[in-house]
């Protein structure tokens, strides 16, 4: 396995979702509305003290502070869950039944009926109790709260206890009560759904994009597979089955050795960086390579200095080289002139294997045939580089391998 292969495995078994964040999730939309509820039922209680006051000379001296008292230690815990997440829910639910308790038990706890023009101390609480309720509560029993509150405090308003005040003003206190608690309600109901939609829309990218990277490793892998296969074994064993003479019984040897080397390496090549190869070591490990043949290869042009490469391009380009040299020996035809170029071009490397010999047809090239496709093209592809095959039945060969790719002209991708 190369250095590639490896890395691209070791993201395939990562965990994209670590790095993946959305701007909105539901657990972050349920931490602010924790919080603003928090703020809400301090804030109310707060402005709501000075009133209470007011109105205890009127209240039993005993049930009436026992009651703001619970009513108050509840906003307190609201409060304070703020800065506990998972007492959130359960702070919440307590605020929203005592106050409820509060609110209908309210005419229980007045010694004397009030003016018209008090209004009872749990009036500025009304809202609290609702977006509580909103908020901890299951869809549809948070409706009947948010209903059931209007009702009881119209009830309230009109009996003497809460003022004996007028129908008309008690339903306006009702409705504004009823309308406050449904848009709240309607409006956390809408965020936490799109917040939840957000959710799985994110983990189901994650899942595909996971999934992408699995099979992205399992194609390059399978790539590497097929190329050392055949660069290493089914060409060795070509030759050897060809090997009539002592010098191309040798070269079989050699190449046999070269393969058990190869796939050794590829065995224990682990994860890692991807070191990078002097321009000189790789120029030579191809001369090397595509010189050695069976057949004469003409180094026609090879550049003094160039970049180092990293380590999977290195082997791609050597392979690749080399891989393009065998089959024009094994297909290219006898008395035929071969040649290999290698020159440095806007700081990458160029390769040019290529020969006079009897070209081919590529589109006639069966997809069992794993040479140029997959030694070549795809093993280029996988290395972040270029392989472009040129031929023509009686106009020879030219393979050009060239590192890194080309990038497109912005130019020409404007025009498309």
């Amino acid at each position: 396995m190369t250095a590639e292969a490896v890395v691209t495995s070791n993201a395939a078994m990562a965990d994209p979702s670590r790095s993946v964040r959305a701007t909105i999730t539901q657990a972050s939309l349920d931490r602010a509305f924790t919080i603003l509820m928090a703020i809400a039922a301090i804030g109310f209680g707060a402005v709501n003290t000075p009133s209470l006051f007011k109105q205890l000379p009127s209240l039993d001296p005993f049930w009436a502070p026992a009651t703001t008292i619970v009513v108050g230690l509840s906003l307190l815990a609201v409060g304070a869950s703020a800065f506990a997440q998972r007492w959130a829910q359960p702070a919440q639910i307590l605020c929203a039944l005592l106050f409820l308790v509060a609110l209908v038990t309210f005419p229980l706890t007045v010694r004397e009926p009030l003016t018209a023009a008090e209004i009872p101390w749990p009036w500025w609480l009304c809202n609290v109790g609702t977006i509580a309720a909103s908020l901890s509560f299951a869809t549809w029993r948070a409706a009947v709260y948010n209903a059931l509150v209007p009702l009881v405090y119209i009830v309230l308003r009109l009996s003497p206890a809460g003022g004996a005040v007028g129908l008309q003003r008690a339903l306006l206190d009702g409705v504004y009560t009823g309308v406050l608690g449904i848009a709240a309600l309607v409006l956390i109901v809408v965020l936490r759904r799109a917040a939840a939609a957000v959710d799985v829309a994110q983990a189901t990218a994650v899942r595909r994009y996971s999934r992408a990277i699995r099979e992205h490793a399992t194609e390059v892998e399978r790539v590497q597979v097929d190329a050392i296969v055949h660069d290493s074994v089914l060409t060795t064993l070509l030759s050897a089955a060809r090997a009539d003479t002592i010098e191309a019984k040798t070269l079989a040897a050699r190449m046999a050795r070269n393969a058990i080397d190869h796939l050794a390496a590829a065995a224990a090549d682990g994860p890692g960086e991807d070191p990078v190869v002097p321009y000189a070591v790789l120029r030579d490990r191809i001369v090397t390579s595509v010189t050695t043949l069976a057949a004469p290869v003409e180094v026609r042009s090879v550049s003094s200095d160039g970049p180092a490469v990293p380590t999977s391009a290195a082997d791609a380009l050597a392979s690749a080289a080399l891989q393009a040299a065998v089959n024009s020996v094994q297909h290219a035809g006898d008395d035929v002139r071969r040649w290999v170029t290698i020159d440095t071009a806007d700081a990458g490397i160029r390769v040019e294997v290529a020969d006079d010999g009897v070209g081919f047809d590529r589109s006639t090239v069966p997809a069992a045939r794993l040479g140029v496709r997959r030694s070549i093209v795809e093993r280029m592809a996988a290395a972040d580089g270029l392989a472009e095959v040129l031929s023509a039945p009686g106009a020879g060969t030219r393979i050009l391998l060239r590192w890194p790719a080309p990038q497109p002209d912005a130019s020409t991708e404007g025009l498309r």
